[in-house]
Order: C-alpha cells, then structure tokens, then sequence
C-alpha cells in the first residue's frame, strides 16, 4: 500500500499499486510525484520505486533534485461528490425549508398573531393597550411593503441555497455553490439560522479546499 502527496501537500491514500498505475496511465502522476510506501516509510518520487519504473517509461534512478516537486494531483470527482453530499444535501433541505415558510409566512400571520394573543391571555400577561391593538390590527392587516420585501428577499435567498446545493452535489458552479454556504449563514438565509451557520462554515471549508475548488465545472 502506498500514499501520494499532491500539488496541494495533502496526503492520499493507502491505496494499492494497481490505483498508482492507473494514475500513471491517465497522467495524475509522473516520475517527480511523491509517494510513501507504508511498509517503508518515507517520502520519495515516484522514480525510484522499481515497480513503477515501467510504468513510468524509464529506468529507476531518480530525477534531478529540482524536479522533486508533487505533480499536480487531482482526487477523483466521485471521491468528492462523495466528500461533499451530506452538506451539499443539507443545504438543499435548508432552502427548500426556507422557500416553505417564506410563501407560507403572510398566510400564517393571522394565525400566529392570535395564538400569541391566547398564550399571553393564559398567562394572565396585560398588554399594553397600544400593543395590543397593534396585534388585533396585524391579524386582519394585508401585505405592508415590509412584508412584500421580506417575501421577495426570502425567495431569492432560499432558491440560491437550494441551486447552490444542488450544483454543489454535481461539481458545477463553484461561485454558487459557496454562494449558497454563504448565504444560509445569515439570519435571513436560512428557517433555522442556528442550524444553518455550522452547515455553512462546513460547506465553505470544504469548498475552498485546492482539490475540490480545482474539480468543478
């Protein structure tokens, strides 16, 4: 078993000789990457590993010193497909959850406002008349300009998350995918922004990471 330091100095692997071959063929890996064989630690390029000599198209003495540097390493999309569904979904599920209770939002205002009404008069809490009145004009209020907006921030919002995490799921459109980490961040982003902000900071952590930012379309 062997492991491979990439471009990005992280660490793949164990992975067999018959996966470095492969790379080999499709041009992943040259005499200069560097790889470890776990039996034998320590870090060496590829060129003096007899085994892969053929493969490499050459003897097995090694390259020049200027040449030991990681060839460019590129993980395998379907790893980080793979690496990045659980947010990706969980982003979707946060938008479609935030587009739910935007549209439903001004059709459930009459709703809240009279369950609030009922729990403060359970609790035998006064309110001030004022505030009251506010409340009882609120429950048969229609859609205020504040309410148009908020309506219209919420929809573009929430559909950016919910296609920012569908693209994230397919390596498409890196910009929108962290687009839609970002904005599930914030307090107007997400139905739960207590859930979305650690969902969030996951999402742009994985985004940014060399070998996945490299992989999207």
């Amino acid at each position: 078993m062997y492991k491979i330091r990439g471009a990005d100095n992280n660490e793949y692997g164990p992975i067999t000789a018959d996966q470095i071959h492969q790379w080999i063929r499709e041009n992943r890996l040259n005499r200069a990457s560097l790889a470890e064989d776990v039996a034998s630690p320590g870090w060496r390029p590829l060129a003096e590993f007899p085994e892969f000599a053929a493969a490499l198209g050459g003897g097995s003495s090694a390259p020049p010193a200027a040449a030991y540097v990681a060839a460019p390493f590129v993980e395998d999309p379907a790893t980080l497909m793979e690496r990045l569904k659980v947010p990706a979904i969980l982003l979707v599920i946060l938008g479609a959850l935030g587009l739910l209770f935007t549209v439903m939002g001004p059709f459930l205002k009459a709703t809240l406002m009279e369950t609030m009404i009922q729990v403060f008069e359970k609790m035998n809490v006064q309110l001030p008349a004022d505030q009251k009145a506010q409340m009882e004009a609120a429950k048969t209020a229609g859609l205020g300009l504040s309410d148009i907006f908020s309506l219209a921030l919420g929809l573009v919002v929430n559909t950016v998350i919910l296609v920012g995490g569908l693209k994230m799921m397919k390596l498409q459109s890196w910009g929108l995918a962290l687009a839609s980490a970002i904005l599930v961040m914030l307090p107007c982003g997400s139905c739960c922004c207590f859930i979305g902000l650690p969902i969030g900071i996951w999402a742009v952590i994985q985004l940014n990471k060399p070998e996945v930012k490299s992989a999207f379309r």
